[in-house]
């Protein structure tokens, strides 16, 4: 599930969201009506699993009171992609020029990182980890729910679609479309349709 609607959701849409954003009323609003439609089809998890960041962590708080399951540590595994320190906060208008110049760079060595950014390599790595240890999870506590971000929820569905490349995982996951406080469950047609991610 993609966390509720952030402060940098609403004031710097097109932004990468700086890491303390919190979650916000509206957000919390659809983090509820969530849980309940979750209450209402039945599809009540067993165990709440969540990234760190406060927007998340938020959302998934407000899951576990709702659903009235338990949630575990936060664990920075379900995190979204680190992008650069230098573009966070900040639209593509007002990209510098150095990120500018990676941005194309990491096309070519997608081991490459800004400082306080995350490569394509180590988003991938991160992805495949997140499938294993929700799996792991799954095997453990019943259904869970893993509460996490837009981006990286992407990676993980490109990894789940048998997507090997870095690169082409990271395009995938720029592309992915789920709204504030939605859920994704895994494809039926997936290779790894076992994996429930509610």
């Amino acid at each position: 599930m993609r966390h509720g609607t952030s402060l940098d959701g609403l004031c710097r849409p097109h932004a990468h969201a700086r890491p303390d954003t919190p979650l916000t009323l509206r957000g919390a609003i659809e983090v509820v009506t969530a849980g309940h439609r979750l209450l209402c089809r039945d599809a009540k998890p067993n165990m709440i699993l969540t990234s760190p960041l406060p927007r998340a962590a938020m959302s998934a708080r407000l899951l576990a009171d709702v659903l009235g399951v338990p949630i575990a540590p936060p664990d920075p595994l379900y995190a979204e992609w680190r992008a650069p320190d230098c573009v966070l906060g900040i639209g593509p208008d007002d990209y510098p020029s150095e990120y500018q110049a990676w941005r194309n760079e990491r096309l070519r060595h997608p081991v490459s990182a800004l400082p306080g950014g995350e490569s394509l390599t180590a988003l991938r790595q991160r992805a495949t980890e997140a499938v294993s240890r929700a799996q792991e999870e799954v095997a453990r506590h019943g259904p869970t729910l893993v509460v996490s971000h837009r981006v990286f929820i992407g990676a993980v569905v490109a990894s789940l679609e048998g997507i090997q490349s870095p690169l082409e995982i990271f395009q995938e996951a720029r592309r992915f479309r789920l709204g504030p406080a939605m859920v994704w469950p895994a494809c039926p047609t997936s290779r790894a349709a076992p994996l429930r991610w509610r």
